[in-house]
């Protein structure tokens, strides 16, 4: 395979921006060490990829809303995971 058959497709224009083109380094720091918390209280039954994800998705949505305390976020993350185990229980 020649260097002329590789495609390199760029992110469409209108693309939402990469988290840690949103927010700053210490902000995106916190985040992270919000979802570990939040994954620390996970119980190993629901631990995967997918309610990790959403876990995350949580923490992101706080801070897209304008939270931007550790507290806050640690907070988003604690309810992400009552939410799971909460739909777990109702399977």
């Amino acid at each position: 395979m020649s260097i002329e058959e590789v495609a390199v497709e760029l992110p469409a224009a209108d693309a939402p921006p990469l988290v840690s083109e949103a927010f700053g380094n210490r902000t995106v720091f916190e985040m992270e060490l919000a979802l570990q918390k939040a994954c620390q209280i996970l119980p190993p039954e629901y631990d995967s990829h997918e309610n990790r994800c959403f876990i995350a998705r949580s923490i992101l949505a706080r801070v897209g809303g304008g939270e931007r305390t550790f507290g806050g976020m640690v907070s988003a993350g604690t309810v992400a995971v009552e939410q799971l185990r909460q739909r777990q229980e109702q399977v």
